[in-house]
Formats: C-alpha cells, structure tokens, sequence
C-alpha cells in the first residue's frame, strides 16, 4: 500500500460549536424599528404627522375637498381655508424636525450592528477565517439593512394613511381603492423579487470580494512593488471592480424598473377616483381627498415593493453579519454601552492564572480545510522551562504552537495544572501568542506594545524582548515605527512581537520561530533574558544557538513526535535540523 503525503492526510473539517443568538429577520425588524425609541419612534412619528398633514396627506386632501365643497355651494370657508393654509405651513417644520431626529436613529442602528461585528471578531475564541477586507466590506454595506428597516416604518405609515382616508371620507370604498392600488404594487413586487433578490446578493458578493481582494493586495505592497507586478495587480483588481460595478448596475436597474410601477399604478388610481365621482359613487370632497392622498402614496407603493424584492438580499446579509458577529446578537447593544455619549465599560482584565505545568494528551491539530498538521502529540512544559519544537518545514511546528493559541482546532486533552481545558481557554491571560510573522499597527512602538491596555511595566519587557538598544538609537518607546512596522527590521519587528507577548504577564509563551531574523549574539541574548525573567516559553526554532539553550527539545517529524530531550543528547542525530 503506497504511504499518503502528510498534505493528503485530511480529517473531517472541525464544525464550530458557536452558540448563535441572531434572531430571524422577521424578529430583527421590529426589535431594530423600536432600538431608540428617543429616536426612531419619535422620528416615525413626525414624519407620520408631516405626511398627514403634507401637500398630498390625508389633512389636506380632506381640506381641500371641503373648501371646494363650500365654494361649489357658493359658500366662502374662511375656517376650512386658515386650517389648509396652516397645515401647509406647518410641513416644513414637522419635516425638519423628523428628519434631524430619524437620522440619528439610522446612525445608532449602523453602529449597534457595526459594533456587533467587531465584538464578534475580537472575543475569545477562534472565528471563521473570513478575510478582514470581506468582513468592512459587510459591515459597511449595514446601510442595506436600516434601508429595510426604513421602508417597513413607511409601510406602517401607508396602512395609517388608509385608515385615516377610510375615516376622514366616511366611505370604506375610499380606503379600498387606496388598498387596492398599494396591493397591486405589492403583487407586482412579488413577481419581480427573485429577479431583484439575485441581483442584489450578486451585488453584496461582490462589494465583499473587492473589498477582500482590495485588502489582500494593500497587505502585500511592499512585494508586489519588488516583483514589479502593479500594473498586473491594479488589471486584477479593475476586472474585479468591474465586476462589481456591473453586478450594482444590474441591481439598480432592475430595482428601478419594478419601483417605477407604483406610479403607473397611481396615476391609474386617480382616473379611476374621479371617474366614480363622474358616475356619481361619490361626491367632490371624497373625490379630492382619495386622489389628493393617491398622489402622494405612489412612493408608499413603491416602499411596498421595495419591502418584497429586498427580502431576499437583506435576510442574506443579516445572516452574514450574524455569523461574523456571533455568539452575540447584532441587534442588541453589549451592557453599558452608550452610542450617544460615545462611552462603554473597559474590558475586564484577564485575571492572572497560576501556572505549574502544561500537558498535552494524544494532542492533534486540525486545521480548516480538514488537514491534519500533527496527532497523538503527548507533550509537557512546566513553569520557567524553555522548549522548543524543531523539525523540517511541514512538520508540525506551527500547527502544534497554533493549536495550543487556539488559532486551530485541538483534538484530544490539554491539562493546565492538571484540569482539562480547552483550546481557546488559554487565552487570554494564561498563554500569550508570537506569530512566525507578526503583525503591527501603525502607531508607536509602545502602543504596538500595549494595544490599549496601561502601559505598566513597558521598561521591563523592552528590556527582556533586548530592545532596549534599538530604541534609544531611534527615538525611544514614542517612536512610529511606520505603517505596520514598516521602518523596522525584520529581527526589531520579532521582538517587538516578544515584548508585547510579555506586556500580557500570561506565564506561558508561546513563541513561533521569533529568532529567525536574529544575529547569535541577540539571539543568545533574547533566550537568556526570558529565562532570567521565569517566563515558561514553547518556542520553535531552527538555530543552534537557540535549542543549545533550551531544557528541551522536541522534534517533530511528518506530525509526530520523533525525539526529545537536551539538544546536547539529540544532536548527534537530529544535527542537520540545526542552522
């Protein structure tokens, strides 16, 4: 039987067993309309009292057809008159007023959803790997959502409008024909949402995938300039571009062609009003106040529409969110935080973990896509030790370090102090994590130190991570160090990474080839001072200075453990792994 390639070795991929708390859209609507309600129903309400009271709202229709009922009579109503004059008048005020409340409800609602993501991606635990440029792109496009959420509140309004109209007449045939014209833009938008529904996820996918490739190709500037390959980028992201320009064009049109019926339908409907006052159904007043309202409700008609055909798209995009956003539920603020005041509790600080002894049982590492990076890993590090993990590319290093930070998926038993936890307890506070390549934010160094919590301590762990030196040379600890760490080498980068790890004050690192860049002296230096500090240290590496240093060392080997021990006892066989 032919031997599998360690790549053709895949389990079945993990399934995240993530609680999620997104409630269905027909649940999410209301909840949302009603979020602030200092705002959003208040807004709702003075629109719904300038649309009454509006050139083509009930008030006025009603008034109109009254003072054109006196002066057919040959009467003069003066009252009728000051009552139309004053409600006209009155609109531009009750607009204003809604429009400056409403907007700060659709501003609340963006953020409440916005917030719900970034929550979601930064809790304590390992998130689906969707790429950061997908998820702004989704966040960004929340705007689909309050648009949804709007035209329902418009909806709510239509149905006061025919009530009102039904009322102010006294002629139920009066509200009928204003029903009947919004359920026939209603029936049309049912005809026409599979159409608009696939256009507009079409649209969202792309928005999302230039967002994400956009992302992808900032990230890797420095090497697409070294490769001389801009001009083949900036053609690839154009075409995509395109791609999405075509899928919005094709949105907007076709929205636009089913929203364009409510207005026929409308002018239809005043025909129809004053023919039944031609046949005498009804007499003038009733007449002007049915078309009065039927020519303002054809953007009623047109909100009936838009609720059907944007289902589709929105159910879609919520469900995104939902997963990006959960275990928590993007329709509700997290306690304690205050969009108005701009105000939120700080994060509790992760309490300090007793560390004696990590253990791991019949360890294996899964990634993904189902591809099993090392199995039945039994491996133990107590307090103050340095081990370090060698091996060939592929072995496992990675994966195993990756495991253990909760980055992939551990099967089988890890034991802090004896008790079983799982992967993503670890951290934080009792692990901290150094990627092989670590990030930065473009601020200063002791921010990229810190990230947000009090900078206590940072004289101690620059001088552990051996920085000390760098940064007097370069201006001290406020020093930018450029956009992500574009003005430091590449060993000033790894070590920062260590400093960092350190600032947590978690009793175990974990530390994934952080030397590679460094000379010997630094790095005989960097293994020094950490033992010196008693921090507990699962490192990998490939230099000899490094694993002649280390209490232990364990090689690894197509996914298992091949050897441990002193470096001293394993050289004579593992000497070609050293560099």
């Amino acid at each position: 039987m032919p031997t599998l390639r360690r790549a053709d070795r895949r389990a079945t991929p993990p399934t995240r067993a993530v609680e999620d708390h997104t409630p269905p859209l027909w649940r999410a609507v209301p909840r949302l309309i009603v979020a602030h309600p200092r705002w959003g129903l208040t807004g709702a309400a003075l629109f719904a009292l300038a649309v009454v009271c509006g050139a083509t709202g009930v008030a006025t229709g009603a008034l109109w057809g009254e003072v054109a009922a006196a002066l057919q009579a040959g009467e003069t109503p003066w009252t009728a008159a000051a009552a139309l004059t004053a409600v006209l008048l009155s609109f531009p005020l009750w607009i204003a007023l809604a429009f400056r409340t409403y907007s700060l409800w659709w501003t609340a609602v963006a953020l409440r959803m916005r917030l719900a993501v970034l929550r979601g991606r930064i809790q304590p635990r390992r998130p689906a790997r969707t790429p950061a440029g997908e998820v702004v792109a989704r966040a960004l496009d929340s705007e689909r959502m309050i648009i949804y959420l709007d035209n329902w509140v418009d909806l709510t309004m239509a149905a006061l409008i025919v009530v009102l109209a039904g009322v102010t007449a006294g002629d139920a045939r009066a509200a009928l024909v204003i029903a009947g014209m919004l359920a026939l833009c209603t029936a049309a938008a049912v005809v026409g949402a599979p159409f608009v529904g696939r256009a507009g996820r079409a649209a969202a996918d792309a928005r999302a995938r230039f967002g994400a490739e956009l992302a992808s190709a900032l990230d890797a500037v420095r090497t697409v300039k070294l490769a001389a390959a801009t001009d083949a980028v900036r053609g690839h992201l154009a075409a995509v571009d395109r791609t999405r320009v075509r899928a919005i064009i094709r949105e907007q049109r076709l929205q636009t062609l089913f929203e364009g019926i409510p207005g026929v339908l409308a002018q239809a409907g005043i025909v129809l009003t004053w023919a039944l006052h031609l046949v005498g159904a009804w007499d003038l007043a009733t007449a002007l106040l049915v078309s009065t309202v039927l020519a303002g409700t054809g953007y009623f008609g047109q909100v009936g529409a838009t609720v059907v055909t944007e289902a589709p798209a929105t159910r879609r995009w919520f469900a995104d969110i939902g997963a990006l956003a959960a275990p928590a539920d993007p329709t509700r603020l997290p306690a304690g935080v205050d969009l108005w005041a701009g105000t939120a509790p700080a994060p509790e600080p992760a309490a300090p973990v007793p560390f004696t002894r990590l253990a791991c049982e019949k360890l294996a590492a899964v990634h993904d896509d189902g591809t099993i990076g090392v199995e039945g890993v039994d491996l133990e590090i107590g307090a103050g030790e340095l081990v370090l993990l060698t091996g060939e590319v592929g072995s496992g290093k990675s994966s195993l370090l990756g495991a253990l930070a909760g980055i992939v998926t551990a099967e089988g038993v890890i034991r802090w102090n004896g008790e079983p936890v799982t992967e993503t307890d670890l951290r934080p506070g009792r692990v901290a994590y150094v990627a092989q390549v670590p990030r930065m934010l473009s601020g200063t160094v002791a921010e990229n130190i810190a990230l947000g919590r009090p900078p206590t301590g940072l004289d101690e762990v620059v001088e552990a991570a051996r920085l000390t030196h760098d940064l007097a040379v370069v201006g001290g600890p406020d020093t930018a160090v450029g956009h992500r760490g574009v003005r430091l080498s590449g060993g000033q980068v790894q070590r920062l990474a260590m400093a960092r790890a350190l600032a947590t004050g978690a009793p175990l690192v974990l530390a994934d080839d952080v030397s590679s860049a460094l000379d010997a002296r630094t790095e005989l230096e960097l293994w020094s001072a950490l033992r010196e500090r008693g921090t507990a240290v699962l490192g990998a590496s490939t230099t000899r200075v490094a694993l002649e240093r280390a209490d232990r060392v364990v090689v690894l080997e197509a996914g298992r453990i091949a050897d441990e021990g002193p470096w001293a006892e394993l050289a004579a066989r593992w000497s070609h792994l050293a560099g």
